[in-house]
């Protein structure tokens, strides 16, 4: 795919905006292709939009970049998610509908950087598939809790569960398949709460064959359980997704004591690679945040297994008590 125009498309608003400006700062910086930038408008003020283009005058290989608002569905704005979302993140599945006109497209969550060339997401083969996506469970997240997600959400154990927060589109396929209209459909008609909307949505009512899995490197998530074995795994990460453990967060001076005394090294090195970026678009970006927040994402790190185990031993000699109870209850009955 040499020579081509790499088309990249974010779905945000208002909210998200200072995400996006880090997000797409670091993929134009990196990518030495021309791109053209989609981003589907779900309330982004004027304000934002103006400054959205000076991201073209600032790299000449922006070609373009168009804002355009999606046609909205009932369902989707009618649909009960957890407060920290809004219904823009089911829009990610109308790239097709808002922007016909593209033949491929990569999909980016705003809570990502790209630390290198993004080309090489772009030149991977999907075959007859309608997108690319990570396996979330063969990379990152302790096999009980992959089993455990796939029992709230209702998808057979055996099937693979994955991440949407990077996806790379054959958009003719895409349609072919009517990703959208079968998420939408059952959307619908779900009568039960899912914690993360869309991507539980799409792991529940498409076939497991329909994805192309990507290499992890494109869908980094630096503080996942298994992230680090992932990194020998595979090696330097050229999507960074910062969807658990929030840079923009944490305290810039409690961040600066850790790396002075050279504790947490591996965590202060992801959270400063997302704070150089975001410094060069904004400066002083990070310049305080709360501190709360942050001691909170330490203490899980160091304490979080401890506790994951304890609960767990707690939980399962509650759960062999009521069995002890019950049995001899049916030997009394017995008898």
């Amino acid at each position: 795919m040499e020579g081509e125009t790499i088309n990249v498309a974010f779905v945000f608003d208002d909210k998200f905006f200072d995400l996006f400006k880090v997000a797409a700062y670091s993929i134009a910086k990196n990518t030495k292709s021309n791109l053209t930038i989609y981003v589907i408008d779900c309330g982004i003020s004027e304000i934002h939009r103006m400054e959205i283009g000076k991201l073209q005058k600032q790299f000449p290989h922006v070609v373009g970049i168009f804002c355009k608002e999606p046609e909205k569905s009932k369902v989707f704005e009618e649909c009960p998610i957890p407060s920290h979302f809004s219904s823009a993140i089911f829009y990610r599945l109308a790239i097709a509908k808002t922007f016909p006109n593209l033949t491929r497209v990569i999909y980016l969550d705003c809570d990502i950087i790209a630390d290198g060339d993004i080309k090489e997401l772009w030149d991977v083969d999907l075959g007859s598939r309608p997108f690319g996506a990570l396996n979330d469970e063969t990379n990152f997240f302790l096999p009980e809790d992959i089993e455990r997600r796939k029992k709230q959400v209702g998808i057979p154990l055996e099937h693979t569960y994955i991440n949407s927060g990077v996806l790379l589109i054959d958009i003719k396929e895409f349609e072919n398949k009517h990703v959208f209209e079968r998420v939408l459909k059952f959307v619908e008609h779900c009568k039960t709460s899912l914690a993360c909307p869309e991507q539980d949505a799409m792991n529940i009512c498409l076939d497991e064959n329909e994805h192309f899995p990507i290499n992890p490197r494109f869908n980094f998530t630096p503080f996942a359980p298994q992230a680090k074995q992932c990194l020998k795994n595979f090696g330097p990460p050229l999507i960074i997704h910062f969807s658990s453990g929030k840079p923009w967060t944490f305290n810039k001076k409690f961040i600066g004591i850790l790396d002075r005394l050279h504790l947490f090294s591996y965590e202060v090195r992801f959270i400063k690679k997302y704070w150089k970026y975001s410094n060069e678009i904004n400066e002083h970006a990070f310049s305080s945040r709360d501190m709360g927040t942050t001691v909170l994402f330490f203490y899980k790190r160091v304490f979080g297994k401890l506790e994951y185990f304890v609960a767990k031993k707690v939980r399962n000699r509650i759960i062999r008590g009521f069995r002890n109870i019950i049995n001899k209850s049916k030997k009394c009955v017995r008898w």
